[in-house]
């Protein structure tokens, strides 16, 4: 306090001027309309300038709130289209029953730490079993598939990136219904490979190639890519295609995670056919 007093007593008459000058321009703008207008269109623009510089300032501690929210109503929307159902083929029903029944569930998860530059990537998500989460769990993006869970604890997952070493995930060419599996040979983290096309199949750059269904992980549809380019490989009766991914791997802050409800009744009837 004593600080203060000496400061403003060795201030006094800087500080008295700048009290009298703003006695002054008060006096000014008050009685005079051209200059009190002026003031007032000055003063909005500042006014203006401060509100808008703390709005983009809480929005941008809003963004992650806004992304957690976004995520909730897209895993929402999700289960509820169609390819996440199974038709149920029934000549009998009760009365506002559907035949439709929920195949697949999903439930958004936020990244931790992800991977996409090495040879073997992985992601690390913020759900694990007490979540409802277990191995080979199919992983999407906003824009495509990301990968399969590898492993679990109680609170977080590790994911297998779709750029990785052992990724092989069953897809298909969405015109012609050509299936293949696509991989990722490690160097450009945009671009997978296509492989086991026929030759004689007409691939066209700018095909989609999308997830084709076959397995239990993947939902048939999901979105994979596009065909940027397609050569055919000499005495092997296959292309090289080259795909672009259409999830951006260096981008992922949500991902998706898929839980086919069926699976235990499809492995069950697959391993009696086996047998």
């Amino acid at each position: 306090m004593r600080s203060l007093i000496l400061f403003l007593w060795k201030h006094r008459y800087f500080l008295l001027f700048l009290i009298l000058q703003l006695v002054a321009i008060g006096l000014i703008v008050s009685n005079n309309s051209f200059q009190r207008s002026k003031f007032i269109s000055a003063s909005n623009g500042v006014t203006g300038n401060i509100l808008s510089l703390y709005d983009n300032a809480v929005s941008y501690f809003a963004l992650k709130s806004a992304n957690e929210r976004l995520a909730q109503e897209n895993a929402r929307l999700r289960n509820k289209l169609k390819t996440s159902q199974i038709l149920l083929d029934t000549n009998s029903f009760e009365f506002q029953d559907s035949l439709w029944q929920q195949h697949y569930y999903y439930q958004h998860s936020k990244v931790l730490n992800n991977s996409f530059q090495k040879r073997n990537n992985y992601l690390i998500i913020s759900k694990g079993s007490k979540q409802g989460i277990s191995t080979q769990m199919a992983v999407l993006g906003q824009n495509g598939i990301v990968g399969i869970v590898n492993s679990v604890s109680e609170n977080f997952s590790s994911v297998i990136s779709v750029l990785h070493s052992r990724s092989a995930i069953d897809a298909k060419l969405k015109n012609s219904g050509y299936t293949g599996t696509i991989g990722w040979d490690g160097k450009d983290y945009r671009i997978g490979q296509l492989k086991n096309i026929p030759s004689h199949v007409n691939v066209k750059i700018g095909d989609t190639v999308v997830t084709s269904g076959f397995s239990f992980i993947f939902p048939e549809g999901l979105m994979v890519g596009i065909v940027e380019s397609a050569t055919e490989i000499k005495g092997k009766g296959y292309y090289d295609i080259q795909v672009r991914f259409s999830q951006e791997f260096n981008k992922l802050e949500y991902v998706y995670v898929v839980t086919d409800l069926l699976r235990e009744e499809e492995e069950l009837i697959e391993n009696q056919t086996n047998e």
